[in-house]
């Protein structure tokens, strides 16, 4: 055993720049391999579309009340977008770059040892939910790094920490929290040292800072009025308060780092079982305990817990399994920045051996574990990249080039509902309700692969945007009526076809044309979710 200890210390002994660059190198062609073997889904494809088609002013001023997220994401995507560059090409190598950036900043500029180094990168989280997929969160994994960087300067030289706070704000509403969070420590940093003097510091100490602070307050309000919700967006989940934040504290940060216990991978998913319950929240506690003690130990307790809270605050009333990661963020940079600050105190109260090995071991055990499962999950969402296809988008848009053209009607099928008669029965003649989600669900991740309308009872270009007044439902339906019966019709539900095309006034019979099986991939888990496609005869 201690031939062994003495061989894995040993790693740590190499070059760290050597390791850096090696590791940097098996990670971009990884993350290149597996970002060309997957299909971007919905989300990928709506930011793209909002880049190509949205103008400038609805990109920074209307949509992010709809997407919650603000518009720096698509303001990088609408360069190539608006240039008429190829979609996937575009997308992965914007999203590739960020994620590069983020892993070289850990290899080569973090105080982790070469094993940390090494593994982290290709954790589940960092590779293939930040990497592979195509979203945002590239881009947040950067700032907060960078934050960690500058951390240490963040008085003598404020302004890149203040740059990277305020690039972090622009990357999520989540970032906005942070980085609340963040600044709040380091005003409590000032009080601490500066005591009764620390308004006149924060005001005339340092005049770089107090401008730093101006100005993260005002972008970070800005940017909170930009994303908030509109009037008919739902985006707070009909469940208990008590339920969401027991969700966000006890469950999320075992399920980013070591379990795998939820219903499903949408909004809204719970813990599968009491069993499911008791082992999240165990592992959540065990995980909570290990960040307080290490900030503890250091006097730096308030920068571990106002971040971190912050943005539990804001996931508590908006999250999915996917933000989840964001943990795996926060435990990177709260890390980084622990570590290189002194430690003050010793948690033990003794100097009983014992106890002091139970306060090493504990964590290093933990970390292993997590370390041991996001790897596996990592693998096992690669291999069913290569298995299976994890949206229609691509399949459906080739297989549309080579079966249809220009002059077909294409038409995605929404869920008309209708009122009830006096036996129970649909009544095709009295309307009550039409969810047109689902025609954005078909048309916009398959859009972008298309310079022409390929859906042609299309609502809007990019995504859905919420309820439709009665006046603008009624247009749209007798427009898409005018139009005629369709030659293809697409659903991911054959239940939606009857009342569909009563709606749209068609008695023409159709034949399944084509089938679309794809699984939506998330750990070692992976989703149905079926595209068909209906030919009429």
């Amino acid at each position: 055993m201690k031939e062994i200890a003495q061989k894995l210390k040993s790693y740590n002994k190499l070059n760290p720049s050597a390791v850096g660059l090696a590791v940097l190198i098996v990670y971009a062609l990884l993350l290149i391999i597996v970002s060309i073997m997957h299909e971007p889904w919905y989300d990928e494809a709506q930011a793209w579309q909002i880049a190509r088609e949205a103008s400038y002013h609805d990109i920074l001023f209307f949509l992010p009340h709809y997407e919650s997220h603000p518009p720096l994401w698509h303001l990088v995507l609408s360069v190539p977008a608006k240039l008429g560059l190829p979609y996937e090409i575009s997308i992965k190598t914007i999203n590739i770059i960020f994620a590069l950036l983020a892993v070289a900043l850990i290899e080569f500029r973090s105080n982790f040892n070469n094993w940390t180094k090494t593994f982290l990168p290709f954790t589940f989280y960092v590779f293939y939910l930040f990497g592979v997929n195509s979203r945002p969160y590239s881009m947040m994994l950067l700032a907060l790094l960078l934050c960690a960087l500058f951390f240490d300067e963040k008085d003598s030289k404020p302004v890149r920490f203040i740059l990277s706070l305020a690039f972090l704000c622009l990357t999520s509403d989540y970032g906005i929290a942070i980085v609340g969070g963040i600044t709040l420590a380091w005003i409590i940093d000032i009080f601490i040292a500066k005591k009764s003097g620390a308004v006149k510091d924060i005001i005339f100490g340092n005049i770089p800072r107090l401008i730093g602070f101006i100005g993260l307050a005002l972008l970070a309000g800005l940017i909170a009025l930009e994303v908030w919700p509109a009037s008919d967006t739902t985006v707070m989940m009909d469940t208990p308060v008590w339920y969401k934040f027991y969700m966000i504290i006890l469950v999320a940060p075992a399920e980013a780092f070591v379990t795998d216990c939820l219903s499903s991978m949408e909004y809204g998913a719970g813990v599968n079982g009491v069993l499911g319950g008791i082992l999240t929240s165990v592992v959540s506690v065990i995980l909570w305990t290990i960040g307080i003690v290490a900030a503890k130990r250091r006097k730096a307790l308030h920068h571990f817990l106002l971040p971190v809270l912050m943005f539990a605050f804001i996931g508590a009333f908006y999250s999915a399994p996917h933000h989840y990661g964001i943990y795996v963020m926060l435990f990177i940079y709260e890390f980084w920045i622990l570590r290189r600050m002194e430690v003050k105190e010793d948690i033990s109260g003794s100097k009983n051996v014992a106890l002091n090995k139970i306060y090493k071991i504990v964590p290093l055990t933990v970390m292993a574990i997590a370390c041991i499962m996001s790897l596996y999950w990592t693998l096992t969402a690669s291999l069913n990249e290569a298995v299976y296809p994890f949206y229609y988008s691509r399949d459906l848009a080739f297989w549309l080039t080579q079966n249809t053209t220009e002059d077909d009607v294409v038409m995605a099928c929404w869920h008309a509902v209708y009122e009830k008669d006096e036996n129970g029965n649909a009544d095709k003649d009295k309307l009550a309700g039409v969810n047109f989600k689902s025609v954005a669900e078909i048309d916009v991740p398959t859009k972008p692969y298309f310079d022409y309308m390929i859906i042609d009872n299309e609502l809007y270009p990019y995504q859905w945007l919420g309820k439709l007044p009665d006046d603008v439902r009624d247009s749209y339906i007798a427009r898409v009526q005018a139009m005629g019966s369709p030659d293809y019709i697409i659903t991911y539900n054959t239940e939606y076809m009857p009342g569909f095309l009563a709606a749209i006034g068609s008695e023409d019979d159709y034949d399944l044309a084509m089938v679309f099986f794809n699984r939506r991939i998330f750990k070692d888990d992976t989703y149905p979710y079926n595209i068909m496609v209906f030919r009429k005869k």
